[in-house]
């Protein structure tokens, strides 16, 4: 009986290898490196990240302050007559009610303090009138809240939005933001305006046009951080609704 098998070819080798595949692997200490390097990385990124995003909700909130304020005096004047007509030597509260009150959605009111201690940007306490229980405090309905100075002017209101309520920082120029609503311009930054440029301090307020040296510059209320902040309103508006780098946040 024959036997029926194969032959291989002249020097033909014949392996067995089962499993040629190979399991890889890192290593605990390339793991611990890569962990430390994506540390570092996100260590030095984040906190860019993260103050981008703060400018620009910040920028987003004061932006639509703004816009509800713009809406509130064009609303007024059709009920009340121009602005210029206002009468502006009226008390925060009294001025709120005869001319506002009707416009702005608010959840409820109080002309008592709040116990909320502002500082200006230069990490001051703020002693102004807006600052203090001596301002009308009225609660937004979108949780920001507007303060409108007490003290009497012939020409013009102080009004300043804390656009994150009774959150913190609570400082000008950074969540704080101060305007005018004028007898001769209506609602701008304040400082903005054809009005007496001297306050109650002693200090000057006014610039007539936007000047971004003066505004960043060496006036008491310059958005500059060794100063008040006040004018950081006007900035933040000139440069196009933007924080830029510059910006002493």
């Amino acid at each position: 009986m024959s036997r029926k098998g194969f032959k291989l070819a002249k020097s033909a080798m014949y392996t067995h290898a089962p499993n040629m595949s190979r399991l890889v692997a890192f290593t605990l200490a390339e793991v611990l490196i890569t962990l430390g390097v994506i540390g570092v990385v996100a260590a030095m990124t984040m906190p860019a990240l993260i103050a981008n995003y703060q400018k620009k909700q910040t920028v987003a909130s004061l932006k639509k302050a703004y816009t509800n304020l713009s809406q509130a005096v064009k609303l007024s004047e059709l009920s009340n007559g121009d602005v210029q007509y206002w009468n502006f030597s009226l008390t925060g509260e009294k001025f709120f009610l005869e001319y506002l009150s009707q416009f702005i959605t608010i959840n409820s009111s109080t002309i008592s303090g709040q116990n909320i201690e502002y500082k200006y940007l230069n990490g001051a306490n703020c002693t102004e009138d807006l600052c203090t229980g001596n301002s009308y405090i009225t609660y937004i309905a979108d949780g920001s809240l507007l303060m409108l100075s007490r003290s009497p002017r012939s020409d013009a209101k102080a009004i300043a939005i804390d656009i994150n309520g009774l959150k913190r920082p609570n400082t000008a120029g950074k969540d704080l933001f101060v305007f005018w609503i004028t007898k001769y311009d209506g609602i701008v930054p304040f400082g903005f305006g054809s009005f007496s440029s001297i306050d109650s301090f002693g200090e000057e307020q006014n610039f007539s046009q936007y000047d971004r040296d003066m505004l960043t510059g060496t006036k008491s209320y310059a958005c500059n951080k060794d100063k008040k902040g006040f004018w950081c309103t006007a900035l933040i508006m000139m440069d196009g609704w933007e924080i830029k780098n510059d910006y002493p946040w």
